[in-house]
């Protein structure tokens, strides 16, 4: 198979889980087979740290972006106590690629080299229903494009250096000229929603369950706009990666793999796993 697919394959959640517990190595060994010789005595942190520069030099993926906004941003700029990151959050039509929430809400929207730029504008603007920040992290090839083709002014562009630096080309303006109630409601799950109205209105609505959301989407339209927005962020501000317990554990992490632990809501015998794997030789699980 392919080595950039292989790649893909393995640098997930649930791929990396597989991995450390011992339930599926296929396409973690197959990588190793195409990178580093069978005959090295490397532990597996040695080897995830080899196929990482890989795929720094080689291969810069989604994941090599969301995990450099991470180590670069959320744990490089801010505070793992303060700030919060989420991934992948569905925003009307499209999926929001990165959020980082401290104080704000960043929105970040990655269009690697491998991509194409055709949904660009269509994302972006839906992205400013909900927030009021909205950047584009991207490689330098895009970057002309973008500005020729997005006549958005306020969006920052960020380009992800041939030497793996965040450069910010262009900073994020706020913008709040498009935020939309129906748009961040929908953001927001029941328990999020629910507790929004508690806070400012100090009840819920009283009616047929197929009535309920409605009625409350109701309720939340008589926030102040810029309101809503600050309620809706605190509450995904509270979709915490990792818990306070085991900060500590995680900023032990090696930096290769800190985004897929960082998502994946991580126990005291989840990181003690980790590092039992990462310290054997390698592909031995």
């Amino acid at each position: 198979m392919n080595i950039k697919i292989l790649l893909n394959k393995l640098f997930t959640v649930n791929s990396l889980e597989k991995v450390i517990s011992g339930q599926n190595v296929t396409v973690y060994k197959n990588v190793i087979n195409e990178l580093i010789e069978p005959s090295s005595s490397v532990s597996n942190l040695q080897a995830l740290n080899i196929i990482y520069d890989y795929m720094s030099k080689k291969h810069r993926n989604e994941y090599f972006y969301k995990n450099t906004l991470l180590n670069k941003i959320l744990l490089g700029r801010h505070s793992i106590n303060t700030s919060t990151a989420i991934r992948e959050l569905p925003v009307n039509k499209c999926i929001l690629d990165f959020l980082i929430i401290n104080g704000v809400g960043q929105a970040y929207e990655i269009k690697t080299e491998l991509d194409n730029l055709k949904r660009l504008k269509d994302q972006i603007e839906n992205y400013y229903h909900v927030f009021s920040f909205c950047n584009i992290v991207t490689d330098i090839s895009h970057v002309e494009q973008i500005k020729n083709s997005l006549d958005i002014p306020e969006v920052g562009i960020i380009v992800l250096t041939k030497r793996n630096t965040l450069h910010e080309e262009r900073k994020a303006i706020k913008y709040e000229k498009k935020l939309d109630y129906e748009s961040m409601f929908k953001v927001l799950r029941k328990y999020e929603f629910e507790a929004i109205l508690k806070d400012n209105f100090g009840y819920l609505p009283k009616t047929k369950d197929f009535e309920y959301y409605d009625a409350c989407f109701q309720i939340f339209k008589e926030l102040d706009v810029l309101k809503a927005q600050e309620e809706m962020l605190w509450q995904l501000k509270q979709r915490r990666g990792v818990d306070t317990d085991n900060i500590e554990k995680f900023k032990m992490v090696p930096r290769e793999i800190k985004s897929l632990v960082y998502f994946s809501s991580y126990k005291k015998d989840n990181f003690e796993r980790l590092d039992r794997f990462l310290t054997k030789k390698m592909g031995d699980v």
